[in-house]
């Protein structure tokens, strides 16, 4: 793991590292504005990132989702007395400790169980109120947090690239390219990644992935239309292979990607 780094963008702190395990490189942060932190971090980072989080004036925590890189440190700032918000949908997930496979408890570390609260349609800081707009697809519980007076979104895990290789094979891409259609109907410039970091030109990123995205569909559909199955589909379009697919025993890989724009076109 790199080093860790914090730096002030506008009213926004930002903290995070860069983690190498397996051959792959993934930067991770979490964003402090006005007291409320937006995602935890991973637990495998537990003592870098909580020890950032003792000196700072965190009120309280949104997590732009469930997944373990994202609520690894909820548990601890839970026993700090800070309240923690999730979508309704990760309530009782959150309760319980995390079951994930090797590489995903050697990359970012298991989650112990946890008692969040939902959100609401508004999350109200000293100065801010920041709107809570459901962007699934990543996940069924993703969100993001817009901050209006700033034109800034913090989105998670919803963009990270214009040009998506691999996805969960849970995902949904139909769904990510309406919650990105969704995000177009506001207005800012700034997104705050969760992986990719600070977007100054996000909106345009957010342009390009949309277009990435629906590019792809309308190929697939026509190849899958034409005869050619999920695996030559992938193939042609993918080949190599990303190295993420063997890693991760395919619960990461292209071919996810060729499944669900199929199934549920």
């Amino acid at each position: 793991m790199s080093g860790f780094r914090i730096h002030n963008h506008g009213d926004v702190l930002c903290a995070g590292t860069t983690i190498k395990m397996f051959g792959v490189r993934l930067d991770v942060f979490t964003y402090l504005a006005d007291g409320l932190l937006v995602d935890t971090g991973p637990s495998r980072y537990a003592r870098q990132f909580t020890g950032f989080f003792q000196n700072q004036p965190i009120r309280q925590v949104a997590l732009t989702h469930c997944h373990e890189d994202h609520s690894g440190n909820a548990p601890w700032l839970v026993g700090q007395g800070i309240p923690v918000f999730v979508h309704q949908a990760a309530l009782a997930i959150c309760q319980e400790r995390t079951k994930l496979p090797l590489y995903r408890r050697c990359f970012w570390g298991e989650r112990s169980g946890f008692r969040a609260q939902p959100f609401d349609n508004i999350l109200e800081t000293d100065r801010k109120k920041w709107q809570v707009i459901e962007l699934p697809g990543h996940s069924p519980d993703h969100v993001a947090l817009y901050d209006a007076s700033n034109g800034a979104f913090f989105t998670g895990d919803l963009v990270v690239t214009p040009k998506t290789r691999v996805i969960f094979k849970w995902e949904n891409i139909p769904q990510t390219i309406r919650s990105l259609r969704h995000l177009m109907a506001y207005d800012f410039q700034t997104v705050y990644c969760a992986h990719a970091g600070v977007l100054a030109d996000g909106r345009k990123v957010v342009e390009r992935k949309i277009a990435f995205l629906e590019e792809l569909t309308g190929r697939v559909l026509s190849m899958y239309q034409k005869g050619w199955d999920i695996r030559a589909i992938d193939r042609a379009i993918f080949s190599p292979q990303p190295f993420l697919a063997f890693i991760t025993g395919k619960e990461m890989a292209s071919e996810h990607i060729i499944k669900s724009i199929i199934h549920h076109r």
